[in-house]
């Protein structure tokens, strides 16, 4: 029976202490296996740090280049904002407007005339303020129409030496029916007659302003609407030049 007893203990010593041979293995394998992830986790924080810091460099090298794409935009806004501005001083200066506007293309119309140059610099340089002028007068007549058949209608100014009539468009009634007295809604066609000159026609809407030289003397004309067929003419003369 001791026999069999020690065998018994022999067998149970070795197979402990084959379990402890396998267990201390295992946990060499285990503890070998987490140095290897360890040091793989600490290879890949390094690397994802690297790679952080290449993205933060390349991002603060893009930032770099658009504040100063920004800043040269900005440099050609103000660059493109003054000569804006200089471009819209010198239309101010140079381009005519209001009164200018107006002489400006009458004399162009005048060139286009054949009107020459030094006739056009001679009359603007003779120009000046009126003197001696004369209180204005104001005399009217019946402008004519189509469906009138009352007499002739006229005034005259400067001694019977200029005359002033005109036509216009017949009215038109409630009933579609043209009337004797004229449209003053549409256009009229007023007649300077200066004796011994050249007719003188203006054709447009009243009021109408016009002037003409006789004897030394301007004579301006202001043609507006009156009471019913009838138009005003307002008339003074100043000396010329």
């Amino acid at each position: 029976m001791s026999l069999l007893g020690y065998d018994s203990n022999h067998r149970y010593r070795r197979r402990a202490a084959e379990r402890r041979r396998k267990f201390m293995t295992l946990m060499f394998v285990i503890f070998m296996i987490f140095i290897a992830g360890y040091w793989l986790g600490g290879e890949v924080v390094r690397g994802s740090e690297l790679a952080f810091k290449q993205k933060a460099m390349n991002l603060q090298n893009t930032n770099n280049s658009l504040e100063t794409k920004l800043a040269d935009l900005r440099a050609s806004v103000q660059e493109t904002q003054l000569r804006h501005q200089q471009l819209e001083e010198r239309y101010q200066r140079e381009v005519p407007t209001g009164d200018l506007l107006e002489l400006t293309n009458l004399a162009a119309a005048q060139l286009k005339d054949n009107i020459k140059k030094d006739r056009l610099s001679f009359v603007i340089t003779s120009a000046r303020p009126p003197r001696n002028c004369t209180p204005p007068s104001t005399k009217r007549f019946i402008v004519k129409t189509p469906v009138y058949r009352g007499p002739d209608s006229a005034v005259s100014f400067a001694k019977g030496a200029i005359t002033v009539t005109g036509q216009g468009f017949s009215a038109i009634n409630q009933a579609g029916k043209e009337e004797a007295w004229f449209d003053q809604g549409k256009p009229v066609k007023i007649k300077f007659i200066q004796l011994g000159g050249k007719d003188i026609v203006k054709e447009q809407l009243l009021p109408i302003h016009y002037s003409m030289i006789t004897n030394d003397r301007e004579y301006r004309f202001t043609v507006a609407k009156g009471k019913r067929s009838f138009v005003t003419v307002t008339s003074d003369n100043c000396d010329y030049p």
